[in-house]
């Protein structure tokens, strides 16, 4: 067993293993379907990696999302998005192995049902992976639950994992990035609408409704200015106690009037990036 499936749930968040958050091909999974997603691992805990079906109650899915998304329908993204896992093959060489997030599922048909249940499985190969996984990230679920892009929980997530390393920065090709932030290959392909509709958005949530700090530099060829964009350099820190106390206080505020609140501090986060 591997050193993942040790760790428990506690007041740092939800245990993630790496490879899960770490997965390829994830850009047709909406912020609802990584809500649940991150609300089953909690929930199957250290069981995650038994040949078991786990059994949650609807209510505590439906309450992840406001919105018309069913939780069916999030369940059912879950089962038939084919995943990308990095992992090491016989020889110890770099490898991809491909599955599906979950197996079986068995929902309730009436979601508003206050009996209504989630039935459901990992895949075996999910399985096989979390059983070996060594390194995780922590997601706090109050932080999960305050983004309102995608984006933004993609890239916490990283963070998450990154948290304890002894570097702060690393550097990324363009389709390294753009993979880990879930975009779709036919999406946002110029730079300007990736910043304006996926990176300033993360970027302000993130620093504005986290635990971290971040920063997201792009890499050009021939000058910053005109140059050809050849990656992305991303800098993070964990916000000192002051500051994130800070951000308690506001994730415990209704989110009625959230965007005029930190509209500020938004716009000097998206103004900091226009420059670089």
């Amino acid at each position: 067993m591997g050193k993942t499936l040790a760790q428990r749930y506690n007041s740092d968040g939800i245990v993630k293993a790496g490879e899960m958050i770490e997965v390829k091909n994830t850009s047709a999974l909406t912020l609802h379907d990584r809500r649940v997603l991150n609300l089953l691992i909690r929930h199957a805990a250290d069981k995650i990696a038994d040949d078991r079906e786990h059994v949650i109650p609807m209510r505590e899915l439906r309450s992840s999302h406001k919105g018309g998304e069913r939780v069916r329908d999030s369940i059912e993204r879950l089962m038939t998005t084919l995943v990308l896992v990095p992992t090491k093959d016989s020889k110890g060489r770099k490898a991809t192995r491909r599955t599906t997030l979950l197996a079986d599922t068995t929902t309730t048909d009436d979601e508003e049902n206050p009996q209504g249940e989630v039935r459901y499985s990992f895949s075996p190969t999910m399985r096989d992976i979390l059983r070996r996984s060594e390194y995780w990230g922590r997601i706090k679920p109050y932080v999960m639950f305050a983004f309102s892009t995608k984006y933004a929980l993609a890239l916490y997530e990283a963070l998450c994992l990154r948290r304890n390393l002894a570097r702060s920065e690393q550097d990324f090709s363009i389709g390294e990035f753009r993979e880990m932030l879930g975009v779709a290959p036919d999406k946002l392909k110029a730079f300007p609408q990736l910043k304006q509709s996926a990176l300033a958005p993360a970027i302000g949530e993130i620093n504005t409704l986290s635990d971290f700090n971040v920063e997201v530099e792009p890499l050009r060829e021939g000058g910053q200015q005109r140059g050809t964009l050849t990656g992305f350099r991303v800098r993070w820190e964990s916000k000192e106690p002051e500051a994130w106390n800070e951000v308690l206080t506001e994730l415990m505020r209704p989110k009625v009037g959230r965007k005029a609140r930190l509209r500020g501090t938004v716009e000097s986060v998206a103004g900091v990036l226009a420059l670089v």
